[in-house]
């Protein structure tokens, strides 16, 4: 479940993380059905390869984001596992207050036998389809993985298979806000959640919906908003289990860092 990742959200399949300039490799033999540039005009490439079993074409692997194609890498060709289809697209994406830089592809198993009308009713999980030494490398990467996007989802303890909806308590450790943050993510579709401040006996301060957006940069946005009162602005960065928080008064323009902010861990 980390970061997202979620069938029914339209964005289903893994980020893989790369080193800018690394090779892709196609994860299993077969046919490209295509590779194009990507429709957006980004100058990036996405590669369908598509899978036989027992005869027929059963699935297929997507690699999305792609920063060059490889030579040979056309719609039509074939591919043997293991062969280099092109280069992980590179970007930089602020995280918090710090400029990073890295290598990413979209990778994407669609078995054509599902149909669950989902956003994408093909996709499935590529953890299905491990080897014993790739599982090992995965549930090493899982155990220490966790995503600025968490409000809610249970890190290092986080099932593959978590329903929704899922809630997640964070405790005040510097700062002056409520001693205890209680939130709740209603479905894998929404960045809207309800939250409670709590103070140490859990007797409710405050309630509300927030809405978090952690598109906009430099620092990812929330908006707190009160059962009763005014909505209240604020700026938020998660890294692990720590979250910090700068929640404006009501009525005040949001803040630009996050000088000041509350400190609030989970685990």
């Amino acid at each position: 479940m980390h970061g997202g990742a979620h069938a029914r959200d339209g964005h289903p399949g893994w980020d893989v993380e790369y080193r800018p300039g690394a090779n892709v490799l196609a994860a299993a033999g077969g046919a490209i059905l295509h590779a194009l540039p990507e429709a957006d005009g980004g100058g990036r490439y996405t590669v369908r390869i598509t899978h036989d079993v027992g005869g027929r074409t059963a699935y297929a692997t997507d690699y999305t984001n792609l920063g060059s194609l490889a030579a040979g890498i056309a719609t039509g060709a074939t591919v043997t596992r293991g062969q280099i289809i092109g280069t992980a697209g590179v970007q930089t994406q602020t995280i918090g207050r710090t400029p990073v830089t890295w290598g990413m592809t979209h990778f994407q198993v669609n078995d054509f036998s599902r149909s669950e009308g989902l956003t994408n009713p093909n996709a499935v999980s590529a953890e299905l389809f491990l080897s014993t030494s790739a599982r090992a490398q995965f549930e090493s990467i899982w155990k220490s993985a966790a995503y600025q996007t968490e409000w809610c989802e249970p890190f290092v303890t986080n099932s593959r298979g978590a329903i929704f909806p899922l809630a997640r308590t964070w405790t005040l450790q510097s700062g002056s806000l409520a001693p205890i943050l209680d939130v709740r993510c209603p479905s894998e579709t929404s960045n809207e959640y309800t939250y409670s401040l709590l103070a140490s006996d859990r007797s409710t301060i405050e309630s509300g919906i927030f809405v978090a957006d952690a598109v906009i940069k430099p620092l990812a946005t929330v908006d707190f908003r009160p059962s009763s009162g005014g909505t209240r602005l604020g700026v938020w960065d998660v890294l692990g289990g720590t979250m910090q928080l700068n929640l404006a008064a009501t009525g005040a323009p949001r803040p630009s860092s996050l000088a000041g902010a509350v400190t609030y861990i989970t685990r």
